[in-house]
């Protein structure tokens, strides 16, 4: 007997029986070599089993349940908190930095597998985070722990080697332009010991000798990158390694790629890139996130095309980050973020909040998998985003925790809003 997939997976000498109540299906896979089509393996489907809602008008509010306490969703605990403002080696003498907690699997913190040291990377700007003039000027910087995050090293310029403290990374002159990590997807460690850390560029125009921006009125255009750390043999530091930027057509995606989310798939070094698109100023154009691929450890990565539904279906994603992140107890692929039942404009809505499982095979979300996790209620202000979101995951148990906090109509809601889910 054959059951055809995408990918043949032979089972030697194996009595399997899955029971699947949800589709009325059973396997058996008899004694001897078989093949069982992948895709005919029972999906995933996450369940939302708590939650607190927090409005951004309190009127609607009863009273707060804090997020959950269980320690198995705190990811490295009792990180020190890295100071807002602090000395830099420029002529400005002095910026200030934003940095993520050890409780979350997307706050830019990595723990070396079976070892005590840790990997804390943070960002800094002589400027306001996150707006026209701070963002571009972003810098990465790092540092180490080798007693599992009680201590850290001094802070440090992550340099790529080869380059200098001026120019730390290729297409970055500090001062005129910038580099980023970002608080919203988790670092990586690949199949070969590396570690992998999505990147943003906002690139420079020689030709105009300022940011690049080729579509007016579209804010600010950014380029996707991975950067590629390796311990050396004592933990008591990293080595950075970087390939090629990501550049998107702007008549495609006005505003470039950025907030890249990755994982690897089951093909060693190959890894896909989910990113950020978007089309503001231009609205006829489709809002996708956009899916690339690299088969040489991040380093350089396929055109982007439009991440889709494993059938070939389109969805629209509004511009808003999505988190791409594989469950440390099975070893599943999820994807969270917004799905648009129309075409955005530009960053609106950014809701509904789901989470799916991801075929890794073909690269697409399984669309029986989709969950609606959060939406707008009718008292909610039409502009509602439901985005910026971190999440926590429970090391013995499968289940996440997903933290965010309303937004809208300028305002933020007074706490987050949490979901636990059972993937």
């Amino acid at each position: 007997m054959k059951y055809r997939i995408q990918k043949t997976i032979k089972l030697k000498y194996a009595l399997m029986i899955i029971a699947a109540s949800l589709v009325g299906i059973i396997f058996l896979a008899c004694k001897g070599t078989e093949e069982i089509s992948e895709s005919d393996v029972l999906v995933s489907i996450p369940k939302v089993i708590d939650k607190q809602i927090w409005f951004i008008n309190d009127q609607y509010n009863d009273e707060y349940r804090a997020i959950p306490s269980d320690p198995g969703f705190i990811y490295c605990p009792n990180v020190p908190t890295v100071p807002s403002v602090q000395p830099v080696p420029f002529p400005w003498e002095k910026e200030n930095f934003y940095s993520g907690s050890g409780n979350y699997i997307t706050g830019n913190i990595f723990v070396e597998p079976g070892k005590p040291w840790v990997l804390q990377l943070v960002i800094s700007t002589p400027g306001k985070g996150d707006t026209s003039t701070g963002s571009p000027q972003y810098k990465t910087w790092y540092r180490v722990s080798k007693d599992g995050g009680k201590t850290f090293s001094e802070l440090k310029l992550v340099i790529v080697k080869g380059h200098d403290t001026m120019n730390p990374i290729k297409g970055v002159k500090i001062g005129r332009n910038g580099f980023n990590i970002d608080f919203t997807r988790p670092i990586v460690k690949a199949s070969n010991g590396e570690i992998m850390v999505p990147l943003s560029l906002h690139p420079w125009d020689e030709e105009n000798q300022k940011i690049y921006l080729p579509v007016e009125n579209a804010y600010l255009f950014g380029d996707a990158g991975v950067l590629v750390g390796k311990w050396l043999p004592d933990g008591s530091d990293v080595t950075w390694d970087f390939g090629e930027w990501l550049r998107i057509d702007y008549n495609v995606s006005t505003r470039g790629v950025c907030e890249a989310t990755i994982i690897e798939t089951k093909k060693p070094g190959k890894f896909a890139m989910v990113a950020r698109c978007s089309n503001l100023a231009r609205p006829e154009l489709p809002g996708y996130a956009r899916v690339s691929f690299s088969n040489d450890y991040c380093r350089t990565w396929s055109e982007p095309k439009p991440l889709t539904y494993t059938n070939g279906e389109n969805f629209f994603v509004p511009t808003a980050h999505s988190t791409l992140f594989r469950s440390r107890k099975s070893g599943r692929v999820y994807w969270v973020g917004n799905i648009t039942e129309t075409n955005p404009q530009a960053s609106h809505p950014r809701y509904p909040l789901v989470i799916a499982e991801v075929n890794t095979e073909n690269f697409g979300l399984i669309k029986e998998s989709v969950v609606m996790i959060d939406t707008r209620h009718e008292h909610e202000d039409t502009k509602l985003q439901l985005s910026n979101f971190n999440i926590m995951e429970n090391v013995e148990k499968e289940e996440i925790i997903i933290v965010c906090k309303r937004y809208g109509g300028g305002k933020y809601a007074s706490h987050p809003s949490w979901y636990r889910i059972k993937l």
